[in-house]
């Protein structure tokens, strides 16, 4: 994943706590401005953007010093070395824990008590950390483990524990968890889409 500008980050993250089909532009920034100053969860992304842009310049020390931060804030723990693209959103962030080599992709939305890391010891198969798609939603308390990929808009049900890889557009759910159907991708020319694109060409 190559390395985001951190203001770029940091505005996509931002924009992804407002829904631009509900929001007028004119209402956005005062929107996500409440929100920053209001929502630990919120906060807590920001707080793990800059701990990465300290761990990437070499600063570890302080980088830990600000997950611990995070931890006691907002009860979420990302650790700094973690690659996570724009548009992270923290539906709660309470629980939240991704290890040091999990790879994260653009506006995924994780449920409160998400676990992303290597399996434990004594666990079956490759070790390792997950790679995530863009448009992944994780529900509340799923496990995903393991040198696995969850592919682009897949969905993972609550209180599933993946081991295995993911398909594009596949809802998984279950102990373990099983392929319960692919999604039809979605069209880019949708009503949804129009709407979402033309609010930030106006913002």
């Amino acid at each position: 994943m190559a390395h985001e500008r951190l203001r770029d980050l940091i505005r996509a993250d931002l924009e992804a706590t407002v829904d631009p089909r509900m929001t007028p532009p004119e209402r956005m920034r005062r929107e996500m401005i409440g929100k920053l100053l209001l929502n630990p969860r919120i906060r807590a992304v920001l707080w793990f953007r800059l701990s990465h842009w300290l761990a990437r310049h070499h600063l570890t020390p302080l980088a830990l010093l600000v997950r611990a931060h995070t931890l006691r804030s907002a009860g979420v723990e990302i650790h700094p070395r973690a690659q996570i693209g724009g548009g992270l959103y923290l539906i709660h962030s309470t629980g939240i824990v991704i290890g040091p080599g999990v790879v994260i992709g653009r506006d995924c939305r994780l449920h409160p008590g998400v676990v992303l890391g290597e399996p434990g010891r004594g666990s079956t198969g490759t070790w390792g950390e997950p790679v995530v798609g863009d448009n992944v939603t994780i529900g509340t308390h799923a496990v995903i483990l393991g040198k696995i990929t969850l592919g682009d808009r897949c969905v993972v049900g609550a209180n599933s524990v993946v081991r295995k890889d993911v398909p594009d557009d596949g809802v998984v759910a279950g102990v373990p968890a099983r392929l319960i159907r692919v999604n039809t991708p979605p069209d880019p020319d949708d009503l949804d889409s129009r709407v979402a694109r033309a609010w930030k060409t106006d913002a």
